[in-house]
C-alpha cells in the first residue's frame, strides 16, 4: 500500500514535468488494472511543488490522503481511523521533474525508483498519467479540469485528525 501511495504521489507531482508549476489541482479518475480486472477511484487532488499533496477519494471508499516530505496520513472517516506512515524513501520531486524528458510533443517521461511514468499534456496541462507499478498493476490517472499555479492554502494540505479516531502508526 505504501509503495502504491508513493507511486501515486510521484505520478501527481510528475505533472510538473516541463511545466514549471507551483501548484496543481484537478479532479481525477484513477484506474488500476490487475489480473484482468479493474477498479476505478474518483476524487480530487491538490499538489504543491514543495512535496505536499492531498488526494481526496470520493469513491469507491471516501478517504483523504495527505503527503509531506516525511510522512503520509490516511484519514478514513467510515472507519474512524487515521493511518500515519513514515516515508523512508520519499521521492525528490524536484530532481524527478528536472530530469523528466519530453519524448513527443505532448508526451513526457519521468522515472522514479525504477518505474516509468508517461505524462500526456494538452494545452500545457496534464491530461493523463500511465505507469506500471512494481506489482505489475497498470495504472491510468485521467485528469479533468486541471488548474496550475492556483493558490492552495496551507490549511488545505494540513491534516486534521478528528478527535476520537483510532490512530495507527506504521
Amino acid at each position: 500500500m505504501r509503495k502504491f501511495i508513493v507511486a501515486s504521489l510521484v505520478a501527481v507531482c510528475s505533472f510538473g514535468a516541463g511545466l514549471n508549476f507551483k501548484s496543481l489541482q484537478s479532479d481525477f479518475t484513477q484506474t488500476v488494472f490487475s489480473e484482468g480486472k479493474s477498479i476505478n477511484y474518483k476524487g480530487r487532488f491538490y499538489a504543491k511543488n514543495d512535496n505536499t499533496a492531498l488526494w481526496i477519494y470520493e469513491s469507491p471508499t471516501p478517504k483523504r490522503i495527505y503527503f509531506n516530505k516525511e510522512r503520509v496520513i490516511v484519514i478514513e472517516d467510515e472507519l474512524e481511523q487515521a493511518i500515519i506512515s513514515k516515508l523512508d524513501d520519499t521521492p525528490n520531486l524536484t530532481q524527478i521533474l528536472a530530469h523528466a524528458e519530453q519524448i513527443q510533443p505532448t508526451l513526457y517521461k519521468a522515472i522514479y525508483d525504477g518505474v516509468e511514468y508517461f505524462i500526456t499534456i494538452k494545452n500545457t496541462l496534464p491530461t493523463t498519467i500511465d505507469y506500471k507499478d512494481k506489482l505489475s498493476n497498470k495504472i491510468k490517472i485521467t485528469l479533468s479540469n486541471p488548474v496550475k499555479d492556483a493558490l492552495i492554502p496551507q490549511e488545505t494540505l494540513t491534516p486534521v485528525i478528528p478527535q476520537g479516531y483510532d490512530i495507527v502508526n506504521q
